[in-house]
C-alpha cells in the first residue's frame, strides 16, 4: 500500500510502477519518452531535467501509463521544484557574495602595494642629502661608485613599481566572454556559466539574449537546430538534427 503523503513525485510514480510490475521499457513505449528522462524523473534530478513545462507533460504521460492521476504527480513535482529552487537561490546568493568579495580584496591589496612602493621611492628621492659644489669636487672614485649603486637601487625600485602597476592593469584588462543566443525554433536550453549553478530557459522563435562569463559556458540544448550561437562576435556551429539534445562546451 503506497503512502501518498510521504512520497515525492519521482518516488511516488516509481513505487506505483514497481507495485504494478510495469517495467521502464513499457512506460517508455507507451509514453514515447526516453528511458534516460524516465530515470531522471524517478531520481528527481532537477539539475538535469528539462524546463518545467516539459517535465509536467512527461509526468502526466507517465502517470497515465501506470494508471494514476496526472494532476497528483504534477502537484508533487511543483512542491519539490519550489523547495529545490529555494535551495539553489540561497546557494547562488552565497556564491555571488564570495565572487564579489575576493576580486575587491585582491585589487585593494594590489593598490596598497603600489602605494607602499611609491612611498618608499619618494622617501628615498626627497630625503637624500644634498651636496655642495666643493663636496662634489672632492668626492673620490669610491664615492662615485656609491652614487652609482644608489642610482641603481632607485632604478630597481622604479622597475618594481612599474611591474606591479603592469600586473594590475593586465588583470583588469582581461576580456570577458560574451555569448549571444538567437532562437530559431522552439527549444529549451540549460546553461552553466563559469562552473556555477545551471540556469534553464524555455525559448520561442525570435527570442534573443546575451550571457557573460570569464572562464566559459556549458550548454545543454533541447533542439540542435533551435538556436544560433555567437561567441564574441564569432558564430558557433551547433551539430545535430532537429529535436536532438546536444551538449556544447565554450570556448
Amino acid at each position: 500500500m503506497i503512502n501518498k503523503n510521504s512520497l515525492s513525485f519521482g518516488y511516488y510514480l516509481k513505487a506505483i510502477r514497481v507495485e504494478k510490475g510495469i517495467s521502464l521499457d513499457e512506460v517508455s513505449e507507451k509514453t514515447r519518452i526516453g528511458i534516460n528522462y524516465l530515470l531522471l524523473i524517478e531520481k528527481e534530478d532537477h539539475n538535469r531535467l528539462p524546463s518545467e513545462v516539459f517535465v509536467k507533460g512527461f509526468l502526466r504521460a507517465y502517470a497515465e501509463a501506470v494508471g494514476v492521476d496526472g494532476d497528483e504527480a504534477v502537484r508533487r513535482y511543483t512542491s519539490s521544484l519550489n523547495a529545490y529552487q529555494a535551495n539553489v537561490k540561497s546557494e547562488a546568493d552565497f556564491d555571488n557574495l564570495s565572487t564579489r568579495f575576493w576580486p575587491h580584496l585582491l585589487l585593494s591589496l594590489g593598490a596598497m602595494i603600489c602605494i607602499i612602493v611609491l612611498s618608499v621611492f619618494a622617501m628615498s628621492v626627497f630625503h637624500s642629502p644634498l651636496q655642495t659644489d666643493s663636496q662634489v669636487n672632492t668626492n673620490t672614485g669610491d664615492d662615485n661608485n656609491k652614487t652609482g649603486k644608489g642610482i641603481d637601487n632607485i632604478a630597481s625600485k622604479v622597475d618594481l613599481g612599474s611591474e606591479l602597476d603592469s600586473n594590475l592593469v593586465d588583470k583588469q584588462s582581461k576580456k570577458s566572454l560574451l555569448l549571444s543566443i538567437i532562437t530559431i525554433e522552439t527549444t529549451w536550453i540549460k546553461v552553466i556559466i563559469d562552473g556555477r549553478m545551471p540556469k534553464e530557459y524555455s525559448l520561442k522563435p525570435g527570442d534573443r539574449f546575451e550571457l557573460e562569463a570569464s572562464a566559459g559556458f556549458n550548454l545543454l540544448i533541447g533542439n540542435a537546430t533551435g538556436v544560433q550561437l555567437i561567441l564574441n562576435d564569432k558564430p558557433i556551429e551547433v551539430l545535430g538534427k532537429r529535436g536532438q539534445v546536444v551538449n556544447i562546451q565554450l570556448p
